[in-house]
């Protein structure tokens, strides 16, 4: 993965957990690649919830733990425009490329 990226990243819900799907979005030699970088629960801890401040921790901690990259790395995000996304481009300081 190149230094600067962007993320793509939805959620839903099975029973009570929330999970949370992300790609990386860059471009190689011409190409757009969008390889899958996690599909995890979101809430793990019993102060996690579904917030934009718990939703920016889980990005930065994947990518950091398993891409060796820094949230500040990110040039955008590509997700639903809902309230909790469109906070969390705003605490991470990027533009959200809202999905209706």
């Amino acid at each position: 993965m190149p230094e600067r990226f962007g993320r793509v990243f939805d959620g839903w819900s099975h029973a009570s957990e929330h999970y949370v799907a992300g790609f990386a979005w860059y471009e190689v030699a011409g190409e757009i690649r969008c390889p899958l970088l996690c599909m995890d629960p979101l809430v793990n801890e019993e102060s996690d919830d579904l917030s934009a401040t718990t939703n920016r921790a889980f990005l930065s901690e994947v990518l950091l733990r398993d891409y060796n990259k820094r949230l500040e790395q990110c040039l955008f995000l590509v997700g639903d425009n809902c309230s909790v996304n469109r906070r969390l481009a705003t605490l991470i300081g990027v533009p959200l490329i809202a999905q209706i």
